[in-house]
């Protein structure tokens, strides 16, 4: 009994010796782009390849963890997932919590550490808006809720910005974008904000697929003026701004590689899509922006996820 006293206390305190990096992020993005799907792989990590650097996804809270029983009751039957509460005011939105842990061989680099052969521990928390909040940057400025939104959205150390790859929509998103940051300006000082991660997601696509590893270019190509405002807010200050690829999805085969997915509908705001062999769902590049969001580095492997 004394000797597994002693492994669980040494358990415990192997894994508080675990060096950790903390965000706290909100993600926003049109209803199309897949935002809850996104988290929902996230928190379930189906099929996780044996090579990959991420060792474990764990919710850490209950929302985080009813996460899982959606991806398993609803993606995994091949429907698709209910959209988030339009009518939830910022602080009844909800709010995921993770602890990402990344293998012992990875190496964590960065200008204030340098560590190898130990885990590194990955903390989020992530508030999944409704799609409408970004359209209303469009037509409903002056919205109360709107307002409480945006004055959450301030106490974020990082913006996760999920669109489509698909869509066409580069002109409306790039009048959202600009407004929102906008909005924050004045607060600037205050604000912790200083990283936004444009997200693009639906990359199972065949014309998307091909181009997954070079996601800057595939940004400027699909969203040219919302790269653009994004680089003006950039300029001559602190904040950073980076691009990333990811499919929930995933992609089925090899030599033949074919979206696991079942496309419901096409449109200029994107596809719809649900989930074709919940056996073979493998998420592609989920953890990267998140990694980046919380150490300011990107690590090459974590895009091949």
């Amino acid at each position: 009994m004394f000797e597994r006293l002693k492994q669980q206390l040494n358990t415990v305190k192997s894994e508080l010796e675990i060096p950790q990096s903390n965000a706290v992020i909100r993600v926003i993005g049109d209803r199309a782009s897949g935002k809850t799907t996104y988290m929902a792989a996230l928190a379930r990590w189906p099929n996780a390849n044996p090579a990959s650097l991420v060792q474990s996804v764990t919710p850490i809270n209950e929302v985080g963890e009813a996460l899982i029983a959606k991806a398993q009751n609803v993606l995994e039957q091949g429907l698709e997932l209910e959209p988030s509460d339009l009518e939830a005011d910022a602080e009844e939105v909800n709010d995921y919590s993770f602890s990402i842990i990344l293998k012992r061989q990875f190496s964590l680099r960065s200008s204030h550490t340098n560590l190898s052969g130990i885990p590194i521990q990955l903390n989020i928390s992530c508030k999944d808006y409704a799609g409408e909040f970004f359209s209303d940057l469009l037509y409903q400025a002056n919205d109360p809720k709107l307002k409480s939104y945006l004055a959450d959205c301030m106490q974020a150390t990082g913006i996760m910005f999920l669109v489509d790859g698909s869509t066409r929509k580069d002109a409306d998103y790039a009048i959202g974008i600009e407004k929102f940051l906008k909005t924050l300006e004045p607060y600037d000082n205050a604000s912790e904000l200083r990283q936004v991660a444009l997200v693009l997601t639906k990359c199972e696509q065949p014309d998307l697929w091909d181009k997954r590893h070079q996601p800057k270019r595939l940004a400027d190509a699909r969203y040219p003026q919302v790269c653009s405002k994004l680089r003006a807010w950039q300029a001559g200050t602190s904040r950073k701004i980076d691009f990333f690829a990811t499919s929930a999805f995933g992609i089925i085969g090899t030599q033949f590689p074919e979206a696991n997915s079942k496309q419901l509908t096409r449109s200029r705001g994107g596809v719809t899509s649900i989930l074709k062999d919940p056996k073979r769902w493998r998420p592609f590049g989920l953890v990267a922006p998140i990694y980046w969001l919380c150490t300011g580095a990107r690590h090459k492997q974590l895009g091949e996820d």
